[in-house]
């Protein structure tokens, strides 16, 4: 209740673009961040329903005016590819309603492109393939999308004592990544995980993307 009343206080994106920080990922069928954040209640009826847990109130990631709001947590769960629960109890639209086809995580699509929420990066020194010459597929093996967005090349790793051994080394192929974060939600490495996902890539932002085109020249 007190949150909901200093909602008002914390105001300040109304008609004007937001910048998304690389870890503040929305659920899937989320509007562009500055409607986002007007229309979300935080109603935690979306966290609620989440089958994997992967949903959680935002503290200072979103800023002031982002308290509570929801943000995927990948390393505590990833966003289920069948699943459009959120979509379908948000009381505000902040979160439009969507089908699994929509989605398109899973089974056949309507459209040409998911919706994706993020890109998954790997921190090669982190890596037990890329750091420490150890064979680790887990990341590719829990990925959901078909043909998988993260893919293994074989490479050969050396040893302190100058042994060779081949170790595949995994690679994002980033234009089938949705950001669902099961990657990171099962990387082995304890503490930071060795890949993880950013809100980079999202469709629901023109200006959030790995790479922007650039504006043609005019004439002379």
């Amino acid at each position: 209740v007190a949150g909901a009343a200093a909602l008002p206080l914390f105001r300040s994106t109304a008609g004007r673009t937001v910048e998304v920080p690389d870890r503040l990922i929305r659920p899937p069928g989320a509007v562009d961040e500055a409607s986002f954040r007007e229309r979300c209640i935080r109603c935690g009826e979306c966290m609620k329903v989440c089958p994997n847990n992967a949903l959680h109130p935002a503290m200072l990631e979103a800023g002031l005016e982002g308290i509570w709001s929801p943000v995927l947590a990948p390393r505590i769960g990833y966003c289920e590819p069948s699943c459009i629960l959120c979509g379908q109890v948000c009381p505000t639209g902040a979160i439009w309603e969507f089908t699994s086809q929509e989605k398109g995580w899973a089974g056949s699509r309507t459209n040409a492109k998911p919706i994706r929420i993020g890109t998954a990066f790997y921190d090669r020194g982190r890596c037990l393939p890329w750091a420490m010459g150890t064979e680790c597929i887990v990341c590719e093996e829990w990925c959901p999308t078909s043909p998988k967005a993260i893919f293994l090349r074989p490479a050969e790793a050396t040893d302190s004592e100058g042994k060779t051994k081949q170790v595949r080394q995994p690679y994002v192929e980033p234009e089938r990544c949705v950001g669902c974060g099961a990657c990171e939600f099962a990387c082995p490495v304890q503490d930071r995980p060795a890949v993880y996902v950013t809100s980079i890539g999202e469709n629901r932002s023109k200006t959030n993307q790995i790479l922007l085109r650039r504006p043609r020249k005019g004439p002379g």
